[in-house]
């Protein structure tokens, strides 16, 4: 996994530079992360596929390194929305409205769908949020990399990169209504409308448009 200079350079500050010892203290300091985001996100250890509930977990330890951000929980939801409204609050939250959508909807239709899949579409359709947001002495405010890339782009680069297949990829990219393109899968459209349905409830309690009433 490539990380950049800066975020190398700030883990590396103060560690033994023997190769031995300085790959040493990378693994465990991984190994931390990850118990980390497994703690503000318990949603991805219900994911059953250990290698998919891995690869969630890798991909955002990846968003993290790439971030500015010093703790994963301060990352806000929105920078239109007030700081209590936080990145992990809503990923936790979709992913449990769109396990329980799985759960009404395939035997209420006789459908198929996975619930491992749309877990994983749910836990990553945010992440991209980690690099698109940075601070300020004003408060949270889009990243050079929140202007210049889609919302979106970078978790679908980071799946990819990651192995993930390209209808996981889709979901993600599809969530937004600034896609251009619209869920086709069934994993893809539960969490299009999972991530509607708490995003509005958040914007109407601040007294914000919904996302219902726009147009990408």
């Amino acid at each position: 996994m490539a990380l950049d200079g800066a975020i190398l350079a700030n883990l590396a500050s103060g560690w033994p530079q023997s190769g031995a010892r300085l790959g040493e203290r990378m693994t465990n300091n991984a190994d931390v992360g990850i118990e980390r985001i497994r703690e503000v996100l318990p949603e991805i250890s219900r994911i059953e596929d250990a290698k998919l509930s891995d690869a969630v977990a890798r991909i955002w330890l990846r968003a993290w390194r790439s971030s500015a951000w010093a703790e994963l929980a301060s990352v806000p939801k929105s920078v239109d929305l007030p700081a209590k409204r936080t990145l992990v609050t809503h990923t936790s939250a979709v992913a449990r409205i769109a396990g329980h959508m799985v759960d009404v909807l395939a035997p209420a239709h006789g459908l198929t769908i996975s619930k491992d899949r749309t877990l994983a579409i749910a836990l990553l359709h945010d992440v991209s949020k980690v690099a698109e947001f940075e601070q300020s002495p004003s408060g949270a405010r889009a990243s050079r990399a929140g202007r210049l890339y889609q919302h979106g782009f970078l978790g679908a680069h980071w799946m990819e990169d990651e192995g993930l297949d390209e209808e996981l990829v889709h979901g993600v990219l599809a969530h937004t209504p600034v896609s251009a393109v619209v869920p086709q899968t069934h994993e893809a459209v539960i969490v299009h409308y999972a991530d509607f349905a708490d995003s509005d409830v958040q914007l109407l309690d601040a007294g914000q448009r919904l996302f219902c009433k726009r147009r990408a």
